[in-house]
């Protein structure tokens, strides 16, 4: 399997700096969403995404919730492919969101005003997450501590 691959220590330490940086920069966006719900559904949620059913403050609640509950469990290697999972698909709608607000910007030869390319660091996360879904938290987390005592059909989710 291919995650037998990354178990390497240098690999290992390699996942765990992903995980670290990844988590400890994401958290801040949960964090910021938590602190305005209604002011995110309002300018996010209600204008890019009224096609999602319920009420719209439950999806910037739950998004909030995924970039802070699943940052702490990347940070620490607990569920890591779980939680990538989760981290990913805020960032799908967050490329969503840009794309639809801002476009391509020009990719990847465009020059855009005050430099600021609203895409880029959605797409940088989403491929960090997708790359820590399929190869797992590495040597270096928790999971690895108690991974042996889980049940087999758990074990790849640890």
């Amino acid at each position: 399997m291919m995650t037998e691959a990354f178990n390497s220590k240098s690999n290992s330490l390699i996942l765990l700096i992903l995980r670290l940086m990844a988590s400890a920069l994401m958290v801040h966006h949960g964090i910021e969403k938590i602190s305005d719900v209604q002011g995110f559904t309002t300018y996010i949620v209600d204008q890019y995404f009224a096609f999602l059913p319920l009420n719209h403050a439950l999806w910037t609640t739950a998004a909030a919730y995924t970039q802070i509950i699943g940052s702490l469990f990347l940070l620490l290697g607990i569920a890591t492919r779980f939680s990538a999972i989760g981290l990913a698909s805020t960032m799908v709608f967050a490329l969503a969101f840009h794309g639809l607000d801002t476009g391509l910007q020009g990719a990847p030869f465009g020059i855009v005003e005050a430099h600021n390319y609203e895409y880029e660091t959605s797409a940088l996360y989403l491929a960090i997450f997708a790359a820590l879904a399929v190869w797992g938290s590495g040597l270096f987390s928790i999971s690895t501590l108690f991974k042996a005592s889980l049940p087999e059909k758990l074990r790849p989710w640890a």
